[in-house]
């Protein structure tokens, strides 16, 4: 009886020791301009999967989420070093992320934390047959105001990140959106865009800031009213045009 009690528990115990899953970190590393995120798999590699994950007791956002995501490589939890100089500094929950591209292995993610929607971006992406997380960041003197932090659903033109980046859907390409000034994030809320796609306006308290992002040309150009004042967008409607200043780049000028 005791031997069959024994045996038993040990199958028990080898039971909980199989269904441990298994967790890795990764470190991070800082975007590249003209880096691309749009490998193929072969049948040797692992699938990136994104799996929604409930709490009895959480906030809707911030660092203890009650509906958050986990991130799976193969069947390895992924887990990011958030703190590039601090390696036990990790996270393994996400409040939403998107596939990128169609062979889905290039997924935006944001992390979940304290600044809610405000919390860092991550390419999470199979690169040359293994995992590689990027975070969506760029050196700056000045963080910049943080209302204009975070995720800008585009539609077909794709996410605007942190009026630093865009993202295009299909082949995950990722573009540099010129700054206007060298040492930090564009300071303007984004307004529209031209009837190609190419060029983004970003309203400024007197001026529009708009930028080509596929040539990275950009122009500055001023606003004869206070754009804070109720109305501002119909004023621009009614007394600004597209223009084309050659093929391929379209800019809003004053129509006279």
């Amino acid at each position: 009886m005791r031997k069959i009690i024994y045996l038993f528990i040990l199958s028990l115990l080898l039971l909980r020791c199989t269904e441990k899953e298994i967790e890795k970190t990764y470190p991070t590393r800082m975007i590249s301009q003209g880096e691309t995120f749009n490998d193929y798999p072969s049948e040797k590699d692992s699938t990136i999967t994104f799996n929604p994950k409930t709490e009895k007791k959480g906030n809707q956002f911030g660092a203890n989420p009650k509906a958050w995501y986990q991130i799976k490589f193969g069947d390895t939890i992924v887990r990011i070093q958030t703190d590039k100089n601090n390696p036990s500094i990790t996270n393994g929950k996400f409040i939403r992320g998107k596939f990128m591209n169609t062979q889905k292995t290039c997924l935006l993610a944001q992390i979940a934390d304290s600044s809610g929607l405000k919390a860092k971006f991550y390419l999470i992406a199979l690169k040359n047959h293994q995992l590689s997380i990027t975070a969506l960041t760029r050196p700056s003197e000045s963080p910049g105001s943080i209302k204009y932090m975070g995720l800008i659903d585009l539609g077909s033109q794709g996410f605007l990140i942190n009026n630093e980046f865009l993202l295009g859907f299909v082949n995950a390409k990722v573009y540099f959106l010129k700054r206007q000034n060298s040492d930090e994030p564009i300071q303007g809320q984004y307004a529209m865009s031209s009837s190609d796609k190419s060029t983004l306006v970003f309203l400024q308290p007197s001026s529009l800031y708009q930028v080509n992002y596929p040539t990275e040309e950009s122009l500055t150009l001023p606003l004869k009213v206070d754009a804070r004042q109720a109305g501002i967008f119909m004023y621009i409607y009614e007394h600004y045009v597209w223009k084309t200043k050659r093929p391929g780049i379209m800019f809003l000028m004053e129509d006279k």
